[in-house]
């Protein structure tokens, strides 16, 4: 019955993790924002295919909370980027125990074996254009990983950036 119930218990914690982490100026008036336009990259740095769909679900998202895009002289600049991180995974070493009426009993293998692997985090900024400071923005906490075929990539990005402006504008 513990089981179970720790089962169920871990579950449910691990549901209400956040999946993006959003940070906003309070002091903003974010109705006055009615037109945007994407931040240029440098002209020697092309724009990835994630980029891309990273740019078109947040035109997306934006088109439904009512902004226009605009080339040039946008009330909002839309700046996005996937951050590369590392992290390591280890794997290899198993411990067991046993109890029985008696006895008991412990079991160890090893070795250990540790591997890094790289991942991506979305980033997406929204600054006011005539201030030149940063409103709202919003990070990934999920994994975007190099494995993913291009459908998931595109699947995981529309789920991520939509999950990051599922509250904007943020409520006072």
């Amino acid at each position: 019955m513990a089981k179970p119930l720790i089962f169920l218990i871990v579950a449910l914690i691990s549901a209400c993790t956040k999946d993006v982490v959003t940070d906003y100026s309070t002091a903003v008036d974010y109705s006055n924002y009615r037109t945007y336009e994407f931040a240029a990259f440098s002209t020697t740095q092309a724009t990835t295919l994630d980029g891309k769909r990273v740019e078109e679900a947040i035109a997306i998202q934006l088109h439904t909370k009512g902004l226009t895009a605009v080339n040039e002289n946008g009330d909002l600049l839309v700046r996005h980027s996937i951050i590369e991180q590392s992290d390591f995974k280890s794997y290899g070493t198993s411990v067991g125990l046993g109890y029985g009426r008696r006895n008991f009993g412990v079991a160890y293998s090893s070795p250990v074996h540790i591997q890094e692997y790289q991942y991506g985090k979305i980033v997406v900024e929204l600054i006011d254009n005539q201030s030149n400071i940063v409103v709202w923005r919003s990070t990934s906490q999920r994994k975007l990983t190099e494995n993913m075929t291009p459908s998931s990539r595109r699947t995981f990005i529309n789920t991520q950036i939509n999950e990051m402006f599922k509250e904007y504008p943020p409520k006072k």
